[in-house]
């Protein structure tokens, strides 16, 4: 905790992920000292004053550079896991879900019509209440920069290679925006 304050990062901010990405962390916040010194020097910040300038830069990029955002959301997944288990809490999912997909933070995921994030986190606490594996984890990031680039879900296909929670989520959008009069997936 006092590095990141002492590098000018807010422990609830996406550059902790960003850092723990590049710096291979094996949990949340834990470095090892390989991993230390080799990340901070691929990114040209061998010193403390070095790496405090670099935290803009790395604030911004997240938010600019989809590899970037991909890597670090993938990288995620393995860190926010609770040691020994296959898969993240639900309520730990919504969290990250919460910091990555939320304006200001890294992609917003909401459009002209939908409440993406907000009707996701609505779906997995009412219908889902499991933990969230990688596949699942994984298929999110993916069905969110689908649903970015086409709201109406044209390209979504029931026989998809979908995990079938995001198949359920599919019908409940349809649901929601019946009872709302907006437009439903073809």
């Amino acid at each position: 905790m006092k590095y990141f304050t002492d590098i000018k990062v807010e422990l609830e901010e996406i550059t902790v992920l960003v850092i723990c990405e590049a710096l291979k962390s094996p949990t949340i916040g834990e470095f090892t000292r390989e991993g230390f010194i080799e990340g901070w020097k691929a990114l040209g910040a061998d010193t403390i004053e070095k790496q405090r300038a670099l935290v803009p830069h790395l604030r911004k990029n997240i938010q600019t550079d989809q590899s970037l955002f991909k890597r670090v959301y993938r990288n995620t997944f393995l860190i926010a896991r609770n040691t020994g288990q296959k898969a993240v809490a639900l309520d730990t999912a919504i969290d990250y879900w919460n910091l990555f997909f939320r304006n200001g933070s890294g992609l917003n995921w909401d459009t002209a019509s939908t409440p993406w994030l907000d009707w996701y986190v609505e779906y997995v606490q009412e219908r889902w209440k499991k933990t969230v594996n990688r596949d699942m984890w994984n298929m999110t990031l993916e069905f969110v920069l689908k649903s970015m680039e086409d709201e109406t879900l044209s390209w979504w296909e029931e026989a998809g290679a979908w995990p079938g929670v995001l198949d359920e989520f599919v019908h409940f959008v349809n649901e929601k925006r019946e009872k709302a009069g907006k437009m439903e997936v073809e």
